[in-house]
């Protein structure tokens, strides 16, 4: 993994990291999106930015986020919770 990317708190970002997003609803982080990759383009991200997906439960239903890593580094729509545990 090419990103380094940091949650408001200071954690690294990584995949299984569980999240509380900006709806109110927990989520678990799925894929670090690299800059400038096949998938960031996909999502048409802006030049040299990457993202993060997130598979966000909704009572029961499993819905997926995608965050840039500007949201996430400010902290205003996701909180860090914890670590998956191995």
């Amino acid at each position: 993994m090419g990103a380094c990317i940091r949650y408001a708190s200071g954690e690294t970002v990584q995949v299984g990291d569980r999240v509380k997003t900006g709806s109110g609803h927990l989520g678990t982080v799925t894929e670090i999106i690299e800059p400038n990759s096949e998938l960031a383009k996909m999502f048409l991200f802006g030049p040299d930015q990457g993202g993060i997906l997130i598979d966000e439960d909704w009572n029961g239903v499993s819905s997926p986020l995608v965050m840039e890593f500007s949201e996430v580094v400010k902290g205003e729509e996701i909180a860090f919770i914890g670590r998956a545990k191995a």
